[in-house]
């Protein structure tokens, strides 16, 4: 099983029991079968539609979160500008911890100024 496959099916596994699902009332809910619902929990990557529907019949499933779980990359226009440049910067060795911190800093303020508009 491969990371993405493993995080994922931790993923669906902590949603179903935190909303105290079965497959099939995850089922009924989702038009994803149960059997589907099932096979996701043991790891295996739906595709970016399935998520997308997951993510439409569930508020509390957010779609960016089960695409990087599953390993595809988030949607940028629907993320948080602070969690599309943390995102960003994960893969940035070059840049320092406090450099990083500066940068996540800097949109936070500059969300709020413009924010309040």
């Amino acid at each position: 099983m491969t990371k993405a496959s493993a995080d994922f099916g931790r993923l669906v596994k902590s949603f179903l029991e935190r909303n105290n699902l079965t497959f099939r009332a995850a089922a009924f809910r989702s038009d994803i079968s149960a059997a589907y619902w099932k096979d996701m929990s043991d790891g295996r990557v739906p595709s970016e539609q399935v998520i997308a529907q997951m993510a439409a019949r569930f508020e509390d499933l957010d779609e960016n979160e089960l695409r990087i779980a599953a390993g595809y990359g988030p949607k940028m226009e629907a993320m948080d500008p602070v969690k599309a440049v943390e995102f960003a910067l994960r893969g940035q060795s070059s840049i320092p911890e406090e450099g990083k911190a500066q940068i996540i800093e800097f949109v936070r303020e500059t969300q709020r100024k413009y924010a309040k508009g």
